[in-house]
């Protein structure tokens, strides 16, 4: 265990597995105190054993992001549970990989309830919470998707949205001592990123990339344990490309 978030106490959504159990057993691990959220209980109770197991502090928050009073109870809940909130990671997300004809208002709108309408709605429920402690951060998980990808327009705009939000929130939030990033991770080698023709299609991109490789959770992770951290006490409104080299700005 290190002391890079002593004291603070972290919510993370969709950490259950992959990209958000990464950050969640890496704030711990860092010394935070984390409130695990995931739709799917079990998983979530997974990633917190794992954390406890290790020597950190965790707590199940289980429940539905998409469902707007669900997710300002989730809050409130992880809140209480570790008797403050310092760190906000809005990882939970949702693709559905159609042509751009096949895809329905319903398709549509269950992508943005998760992947940008919760991140608002978590958000604004934990603003107050951040603000306290003097050294609030959101974090939101974007993709490299904001660049625009094949089959997955609900998800690409999700993202871009959610880009253009945590801007906003910088520039909103600051002055009440909380910080709002982004990080934008490329392919990264999770259960979701590994099916069909996204693997094949992966597997060549990842060729082409300066380092050569498939991302890791654990890359993820790191990146935002340090956003989280003090020592990015001066970074605000920011998307940090986690992605190989692959999007070079």
């Amino acid at each position: 265990m290190t002391t890079l978030l002593e004291g603070r106490a972290a919510l993370i959504t969709g950490a259950g597995r992959g990209i958000g159990a990464a950050i969640a057993t890496r704030l711990a691990t860092e010394g935070a105190r984390v409130a695990v959220n995931d739709l799917d209980e079990e998983a979530a109770t997974a990633t917190v054993d794992h954390i406890r197991s290790a020597g950190g502090q965790g707590i199940v928050v289980p429940g539905d992001i998409a469902d707007a009073d669900k997710a300002r109870e989730i809050v409130a809940v992880a809140a209480e549970g570790l008797a403050g909130l310092d760190i906000l990671v809005n990882n939970a997300g949702l693709v559905y990989r159609l042509p751009f004809r096949e895809f329905t208002e319903q398709h549509w709108d269950r992508v943005l309830s998760v992947n940008l309408k919760a991140p608002f709605v978590l958000s604004q429920a934990a603003v107050d919470h951040l603000a306290a402690g003097g050294h609030g951060a959101i974090i939101n998980i974007c993709s490299v998707a904001v660049i625009g990808f094949f089959r997955q327009i609900a998800y690409d705009a999700s993202k871009g949205g959610l880009l253009s939000l945590t801007r906003s929130l910088a520039v909103e939030l600051g002055r009440e001592g909380i910080r709002a990033n982004a990080i934008a991770p490329g392919f990264i080698d999770t259960d979701i990123g590994q099916t069909g023709d996204l693997d094949r299609i992966g597997q060549k991109t990842v060729a082409t990339l300066p380092l050569a490789r498939m991302g890791q959770p654990d890359d993820i992770a790191g990146a935002a344990a340090w956003l989280a951290s003090d020592q990015a006490g001066y970074v605000t409104g920011q998307v940090m490309f986690v992605d190989g080299g692959w999007v070079r700005n």
